[in-house]
This record gives structure tokens, C-alpha cells and sequence, in this order.
């Protein structure tokens, strides 16, 4: 090996002298430049908080003074007195809510000469809107025994709708106090008028120093100590000092002054305006930095020209060859000499080129040979029904066959995360043979992932003399057979449940109700299992669904009127009244009769379960728009709740019907009845939604493309028009739509 020659670097020559000159001027300019900006700010900052705190100062006493001209107002309205005298309760609210209304007082009291409370009006938002509730024995009503004559009196105190302003004024009647009136304002309405002033930032803090009110959003880390709270309230509002706080990451100077609200003084006022000498600092910073960029910039060009032909030249030589050699030109040489880091860069490059020339060779050999073998592995395991992942000796992934990427989705080589797990739990002796040098460790697995359910079987990949040299794990998609066995067992269980519960339901109702409800419990529960056991026979048949193949041309009138006598019966039995109501008669669907039975019968069943005796349910065809025929099934039932609407159609979701009363409806089902029959509608070309209101009823429209009769004759079910079923005696309650 040849010795090392040694060179004096190019760091210590030209890089390391050149950047501590720009460091030094960088930081001497930037220190300069921020230090005067910032000072020539400062005292700008601190005249722009204290005339923010004059003019909050202002707002509060004219608040103070439109509370005081209001509660006058109200205290000389004609007939006030009297009925304050008189404890005519109902006399005031007439007399005073509107006025109260047109004025916007959020809390207006009426008291006796006592402080006992004859009348309190409070404003209660909701929304939008805003209306006044009468309000009593409020205890804010006992500051109107402590007005003096015509000498107001105020005060801050907490009530259901936050903190309240209220200032009391003495009602007289022929000289002497009978009562007084208190009117009130919302703290947080006052505050966001303060702040809409031009105030950055306004906080009130109680005598006890402790955070009443703010406009700073939720969270602000606002507190006051107990020194500067003691010295607000000595300064009088005058010369207030200022000091310099952050909040929430920002900057801000603020000043605190006494809360003075009339003659009282109700705590402390803090007044947050943004320090923008900090801004000011920070521009002054990128100004700076600017220039000093344009000084690098400058110094950077100078130092390009003067090292171009030491630096540059060289190694845009060694671009040269390196383009060269990936282009296939192994003879391409620098030619340099190890002088410094570029001639050793250069050096190295030839002895590498000179090295993989070398090695080309036998590298060529070596890839064909690999080439021949891997293409005949690809071919094999392309071949295979099923996924196939080959890993080596250590457990790294070594090939995936198109199967497997398909099973595995966009999971990336290398990045499976149950094959660690597969791997381990295999067993360690070896199994049945599976191909030749390959044997089975253990049985195949379950294995859930990315929403499928994999079966895994792992195999050992043995060589010629015994030894294990790697692993096969052979995928298959066994998500149909899974999924279909859970939801039969599901089902199975439910039907078992409600096998049970009729027997106990009809012990319980035996011992302690007629005989008519223990027969319209059975009923219902018959009906229920018979549904149950039709759910599961389709359950293990999901393609019946879509009965295609039996559609023919239906007329509308026939199927609504059968379905209307098949559930006739079940909903007298639960003192429900059933209707049709036939808008356009002679329309056609295609479809399959008994799946659109089946589906229609589901609502119906739905709209029994969850309407209250005496109620009435509608079967109608409401006519023809755009080629569909519309439909609809309502009820005045319990309603369903806005949060629950969305998932009705979720195979196997339960919800918590209430009653008015507040007793929850408890019914048995297996929850897949709406969500079959939105499969069943769809199925024909149709569509399917549901509006309901709590307390008011529920309402399923559906449509179905219509379709001209057939020529032949179609067999008729007759039904009588006049027989059991009744029409509506009254136009049908329209459900709100929501």
C-alpha cells in the first residue's frame, strides 16, 4: 500500500478565514441595528396603553351612565310606583318587558322597599333569539334596599347567565321610597364593546383578585398578583404604569387600573395592547439580514473568481469522468494526484474505475446465471393459485408473487406486520412435505388484515444436506367464508334470545295483564321469530337478494293492498290503525313480488314496533315523477333521534327509541330489517330514505321505476275495498322535514 500523502486542506487555506469575517460582521451589524429599533419603540408602546386605558376608563363611565339614565327612566314611567306599591307583579311585566326588550337590558328587577324581589325580567339567549324569563328570588334584588334617595348604587355579581353590571335606583311616590329598580348588563356584552373600541385585550379581575371576565379566547393564562392588584386600585386611574407580559406566545404591554363602575370601585381593569417594538425589532433583524446577505453574496463572488481555477476546474474534471464511467466507459481516468481532497477524490475515482473493471467480468457471468434461475422461480410461483412470500434465512422478505401483492395491498416489502407474528408461532418440527424441500411447520392460520382474513400456512425451505435455508408462507383470501360464518353465528344467537324471551314476556304478562296483552305480545313475538328465521335462510344466501331473476310486472295497487291485510292483524293486535292511501292507481314496478313484500313489510313492521297504542300508521302511493313510482310508509310514533338517523340502514344497529315519557321502547329484532330492505330496493333500480321527528312520527319514502302491464293476464289478488281495511277520516299528519 502506498504511503499517504500529505496536503494542507482546503479548509484551513481559504473556507475557515473567509466565513469567521461574515460571521463577525453578521452579528455586530444585527446586534446594532435590533438594540436601536427596539428602544426608539418602547415609549410609543407605553403612551398607546395608557391612552387605551383613558378611553376604556370613558366606555365604562358611559356605561355606568346609560344603566343609571335607564333604571330613571323605568323608575318615572307612569304607574310604576303604584304598582310597585300594590306588589302587582303581573301589572309591571306588561308595563315593563317591551320597554325592557327596546332597551336591550339583559336582567331587570323590580324590588320592595325591603330588597324583597316583586318582579325580575332576565333576557335568556338561545341561538339567534332571545326572549325574557321572569326570574325570582334573585339575590342581587337586596341591592335596592340600599339606594339612597335618588343616588344610585352598583354592583357586580354572578348569576345563571354569567356575570352582570347592575346599578339600582330608587322608586318614589309622593316623596317617599315605595321600592326600586335594578337594571343589569352581561359583563362579556360590555367587555366585547370595550375591545371592539380598538383594544387588543381587556380582563377583569374580582376584589379577591381572581379572573371574572375576558375577550382573550379560552385557555389564556391570565392572572394578576396580589401587589400589582393592591397597587391599581392606590393609583386612582393615574399614572399607570406599564409593564411588559406574554400570553399565549405573543408579546404584549399591559396596564392595570382600578374597575370604578359609578361610585364603586368593583375590582381591577387589565388593559393588553400588542408590542409591536418587538415587530419592530424583528424587522429591524431581517433588514439587517438582508444586507448582511447581499455583503456574503458579495464576498462569496469575489471568493468564486479567485478560487475558480484551483477548485472548480479540478472538479468539474472529475464530473467528466464520473459521467463517463456510468455511461459505460470503464477507460476513463482523472488522472490526478492526492495533493489535496479534491486531487484524493479524483485519485480514488481511478482506483475504483480500475476496480469494477476488474470486476465486470465475472459480475456478468455471475448475473446471468442469477437471471436464468430467478426467472424460472418467477414463473413457478406466478403459476400458484394462491400468495407466495420467500423469505431467507434471516426473515427479510426475498420475493412476493403477484397473488401475494394483491392479498397484501400497498403494503411495502419489508413491511408486513403479522409475518414476525406467523413465524414465531410456527412449530419447530417439521411437517407434512408440501413440495420437494419443503415442509409444513404446523397448520394454517387466521390472519386479519387490511379489512381481510388470511389464511397462512408457513412452510420450511430445506437444502440438500438438511438445513434450513429459508421460509415459505403460502396466502389465501378466506374473507367471504369468515365473514358469512360470524354473521350466521350472530344471528343464530339473537334467535336464540328471542326464543327465550316470549316464554318469560308471557309468564311475566300472565301474572299481572289481560288476556288481550298476553296475546298481542305473543303475536308480536310470533311475527318477530318467523322474520328471524327468514333473515337467517337469506343471511346464508345474500345473492336471493337481488331476485333479478323472478322480476316481472307488478301492479302497485295489489302489492300495497297485501301487504296492508298481511300486517292488518298484527297492528289491530298492538291498537294500531293501518291505512292506504292510493293517490294514482294502475302503476307498474318490475320486480320480484315476494322480495318487495318482504322489504315493504319490514317498514310496516318498524312503524308497529315503535308507534304507541292508539296510533295510526299509512301505506301510500303518492303517484308518478320522472319514470319512478313514489312511495311511503309513516307513523306517529316515538320518532328517531338526529344522531341515530344515519346508521338505520347499518346492518345490526339497535337503537334507543324513548317514548314522550322517557321509558325506552325495548323490542326484538335482530337489527338488519331496514338494512335488507335498503339492499332489496336498491336491488330494483330504487331509492330509499327515512325523515323523522322525535314526538311527532316518521315517515319512509321510497321509489321504484315503473314499467308498462304485460299483454297477458296477470293473476289478481282481490282484495276488498270495503272490508276491514279503513281509509283516512282526516288528511294525513305531514312530517316536518328536518
Amino acid at each position: 500500500m502506498a504511503a499517504q500523502t500529505r496536503f494542507i486542506s482546503l479548509q484551513w487555506r481559504f473556507l475557515l478565514p473567509l466565513f469567521s469575517i461574515i460571521l463577525i460582521v453578521a452579528m455586530s451589524g444585527a446586534y446594532f441595528a435590533a438594540r436601536q429599533l427596539s428602544l426608539a419603540a418602547q415609549p410609543q408602546q407605553a403612551n398607546l396603553v395608557r391612552q387605551s386605558s383613558l378611553a376604556l376608563s370613558q366606555q365604562i363611565a358611559d356605561l355606568y351612565q346609560r344603566s343609571l339614565q335607564e333604571a330613571q327612566r323605568i323608575a318615572f314611567t307612569s304607574g310604576i310606583a303604584r304598582a310597585v306599591e300594590a306588589g302587582n307583579a303581573s301589572a309591571l311585566q306588561r308595563t315593563l318587558e317591551g320597554s325592557a326588550r327596546l332597551a336591550g337590558i339583559d336582567h331587570l328587577i323590580i324590588s320592595a322597599p325591603d330588597g324583597s324581589e316583586i318582579l325580575g325580567l332576565l333576557r335568556v339567549v338561545q341561538g339567534n333569539s332571545a326572549d325574557y324569563s321572569v326570574s325570582t328570588g334573585t339575590e342581587v334584588s337586596s341591592l335596592g334596599a340600599q339606594v339612597d334617595d335618588l343616588a344610585g348604587v352598583a354592583a357586580l355579581a354572578r348569576t345563571s347567565e354569567g356575570f352582570m353590571l347592575y346599578t339600582a335606583y330608587p322608586i318614589l311616590r309622593d316623596d317617599r321610597r315605595v321600592g326600586s329598580v335594578t337594571v343589569g348588563w352581561r359583563l362579556s356584552s360590555a367587555l366585547n364593546t370595550m375591545q371592539a373600541g380598538g383594544l387588543a385585550g381587556v380582563a377583569i379581575f374580582g376584589p379577591d383578585a381572581s379572573l371574572l371576565q375576558t375577550t382573550f379566547p379560552a385557555g389564556a393564562e391570565l392572572n394578576v398578583t396580589q401587589d400589582v392588584f393592591d397597587q391599581a386600585l392606590r393609583s386612582g386611574g393615574e399614572n399607570v404604569p406599564v409593564t411588559a407580559v406574554q400570553l399565549n406566545g405573543e408579546h404584549y404591554l399591559t396596564a392595570y387600573l382600578p374597575f370604578q363602575y359609578g361610585v364603586q370601585t368593583l375590582g381591577v381593569l387589565g388593559v393588553f395592547v400588542p408590542n409591536t417594538a418587538l415587530t419592530l425589532m424583528e424587522v429591524g433583524r431581517q433588514a439587517v439580514g438582508l444586507l448582511l446577505a447581499a455583503l456574503a453574496a458579495a464576498l462569496v463572488i469575489g471568493a468564486f473568481i479567485g478560487v475558480n481555477q484551483l477548485i472548480v476546474r479540478r472538479v468539474r474534471t472529475i464530473t467528466r469522468t464520473t459521467e463517463r464511467l456510468t455511461q459505460g466507459d470503464l477507460t476513463a481516468r482523472t488522472q490526478m494526484h492526492p495533493s489535496d481532497e479534491i486531487g484524493a477524490l479524483g485519485h480514488a475515482l481511478d482506483r475504483y474505475a480500475t476496480y469494477v473493471q476488474e470486476r465486470q467480468d465475472t459480475m456478468r457471468q455471475s448475473l446471468r446465471r442469477q437471471r436464468r434461475e430467478t426467472e424460472h422461480l418467477t414463473a413457478v410461483l406466478e403459476a400458484l393459485p394462491d400468495g407466495v412470500v420467500v423469505l431467507d434465512a434471516d426473515g427479510g422478505i426475498v420475493l412476493l408473487n403477484e397473488h401475494a401483492k394483491i392479498l397484501l395491498g400497498a403494503q411495502q416489502e419489508n413491511s408486513i406486520p403479522f409475518i414476525d407474528q406467523l413465524t414465531a408461532a410456527a412449530s419447530e418440527g417439521l411437517g407434512a412435505t408440501m413440495a420437494p424441500g419443503i415442509y409444513a411447520l404446523g397448520d394454517p392460520q387466521k390472519v386479519d388484515f387490511n379489512g381481510k382474513m388470511l389464511s397462512a400456512q408457513v412452510a420450511a425451505v430445506m437444502n440438500m444436506a438438511d438445513m434450513r435455508v429459508g421460509t415459505v408462507i403460502v396466502l389465501r383470501d378466506i374473507t367471504t367464508e369468515v365473514r358469512r360464518q360470524r354473521l350466521h353465528e350472530r344471528v343464530i344467537g339473537k334467535l336464540e334470545q328471542d326464543v327465550q324471551k316470549p316464554l318469560t314476556d308471557a309468564a311475566q304478562i300472565a301474572a299481572n295483564q289481560s288476556l288481550s296483552t298476553l296475546s298481542r305480545e305473543l303475536t308480536r313475538h310470533a311475527v318477530t321469530l318467523r322474520k328471524l328465521m327468514v333473515e337467517m335462510r337469506d343471511l346464508n344466501m345474500p345473492e336471493s337478494l337481488d331476485g333479478r331473476d323472478q322480476q316481472r310486472a307488478i301492479l302497485l295497487d295489489t302489492l300495497i293492498w297485501s301487504v296492508a291485510n298481511e300486517w292488518r292483524q298484527i297492528a289491530a293486535a298492538n291498537n294500531l290503525r293501518l291505512d292506504v292511501m292510493i293517490e294514482q292507481k294502475g302503476l307498474h314496478v318490475l320486480g320480484d313480488e315476494r322480495r318487495l313484500r318482504w322489504a315493504i313489510g319490514n317498514i310496516v313492521d318498524n312503524a308497529i314496533k315503535y308507534t304507541p297504542p292508539g296510533g295510526k300508521l299509512t301505506l301510500e302511493v303518492q303517484g308518478e315523477t320522472q319514470g319512478r313510482a313514489n312511495l311511503r310508509v309513516r307513523d306517529n310514533g316515538v320518532g328517531i333521534a338526529p344522531e341515530e338517523l344515519p346508521h338505520i340502514f347499518t346492518r345490526f344497529y339497535r337503537g334507543t327509541p324513548t317514548t314522550s315519557a322517557g321509558r325506552v321502547i325495548h323490542v326484538p329484532g335482530s337489527g338488519q330489517g331496514l338494512a335488507l330492505s335498503k339492499q332489496i330496493v336498491e336491488s330494483h333500480g330504487g331509492q330509499i330514505q327515512v325523515k323523522s321527528k322525535v314526538g311527532v312520527g316518521t315517515a319512509v319514502y321510497f321509489s321504484l321505476p315503473v314499467t308498462a302491464p304485460v299483454s297477458m293476464p296477470m293473476p289478481q289478488l282481490q282484495v276488498d275495498l270495503d272490508g276491514e281495511t279503513m281509509r283516512l277520516d282526516v288528511a294525513p299528519q305531514e312530517i316536518e322535514k328536518p
